[in-house]
This record gives structure tokens, sequence and C-alpha cells, in this order.
């Protein structure tokens, strides 16, 4: 069996559910606490999403939905499909935490969304809710700095656009008549962001995105 290591908020964790929740490939989670991520005890490396098929670790997003299409999903994967995944890791997903956690209230609000319900108690979760909305604001901020991301909104905007004209191109799916592995990684990155505003933004923008987005969504999202 297949168990994720991850943080339900995590873009890069949701990359790799929506390849598993696709294709019906059965899989248990471990919801890793933030701060000192016991969880993580068996590995040196401490950052999520983590994936451990029996006693093989595998690390790093990218690496890890390799490994499980080599060795479980098996969706086709195009020609250009490195060009969109390695699009998805290096441009789209910096938009997300600026336009999640701009600030500390509209991070704290956020985080109430979040969290899991029943995922800690009382104590521990409000611990980790206000440490949260304290860091995730700065790493936002360090993110634009970082991508020389000026007006977030707009290039994200920006961004969804060109998933649209240059990646669907007039098709339902990347792959067509159906999702592929890219369709899987772009809705996964998203995914994160449901409910906090980033989907209603781009939908609200760009029609044909709310489309696609809502036909991936009963076949990727998992229960």
């Amino acid at each position: 069996m297949l168990t994720l290591y991850q943080f339900n908020s995590c873009p890069f964790c949701w990359k790799v559910k929506a390849l598993l929740n696709y294709t019906k490939q059965p899989f248990e989670t471990v919801e890793v606490t933030p701060f000192g991520t016991p969880e993580l005890d068996f590995t040196d490396h401490k950052k999520v999403p983590v994936l451990k098929d029996d006693d093989k670790v595998i690390v790093e997003s990218a690496t890890i939905i390799e490994y499980i299409n080599t060795h479980y999903t098996k969706l086709p994967v195009s020609d250009d499909a490195k060009k969109w995944t390695a699009w998805v890791d290096d441009t789209l997903v910096h938009y997300l935490p600026p336009l999640i956690h701009p600030n500390f209230r509209t991070s704290f609000r956020h985080f109430a969304l979040i969290m899991q319900k029943g995922q800690f108690n009382w104590l521990k979760g409000s611990f980790v809710r206000l440490m949260g909305a304290l860091v995730m604001p700065r790493v936002a901020t360090k993110m634009k700095a970082k991508h020389n991301i000026q007006d977030v909104e707009k290039e994200f905007l920006q961004a969804i656009d060109h998933w649209v004209n240059n990646g669907l191109s007039g098709k339902t799916f990347f792959g067509s008549n159906k999702p592929d592995f890219v369709d899987c990684s772009v809705f996964g990155i998203l995914r994160s962001g449901d409910q906090l505003g980033v989907i209603d933004l781009a939908k609200t923008h760009n029609a044909d995105f709310g489309k696609w987005y809502d036909a991936c969504y009963p076949l990727m999202n998992g229960e």
C-alpha cells in the first residue's frame, strides 16, 4: 500500500493526490504536523510530500509522481509533458502563497478552512493556526521577491490564460478527450487553493478554465 505523508494544504501534495485519485490507485494519507514533523522521523527529508511504498521512501513531488506513474498508474506522457510539468513547479505554484497568505488576518482566516476537522486537538490546532498565519505571509513575501512577482493577481491570471490558450489549446483536457499526466499536475496544484478565493478568481476571469476545472474536479478530487 502506498502511503503519502502530506499537509492537506500543500499544492505539491495535491499534485500527487490528483494523480492517485484520477487513476483510482489505492493509497493512505498521513497528515504531518507542520512544526516538528514527528511523522517524518523515518527520513532525513523533512518536507512534504513524502511517499512510502512498503520500505521504499520517495521524496520531492516531481520524483514521486514519476515513480507512481512508472510503477502504478501508467498514464500516457506526451512529448511536451515535461515542459508543462516544469511550468507547474517553476511558475504556477509560486502565485499561490501570495494569493492565499497576503497578510496575517487573511492567512489566519484561511487556516481555519485549510485545517481538517479533527486533525488536531483544540490547543494544538490553535497553535498551528496561529503559527501558520505568522509564518506564511513571510514565506509569501520572500517568494514574491525571489520570483520577481510584482502584481500577483494579474500575473496569476496571465498564467491561467497561458494554460488555457497554450496548454488546453481548445481541447477539453490537455490529454484531449480525457485527462492525462499534465492535467493531474495542474489541477492538483490549483486544488490546494480551492475555497480560498483562488479558483473563484480564475473562474471569473476565464470561463474556459472554469469548464476544465469543473470537469477535472469529480475525477481527481477524491472523497
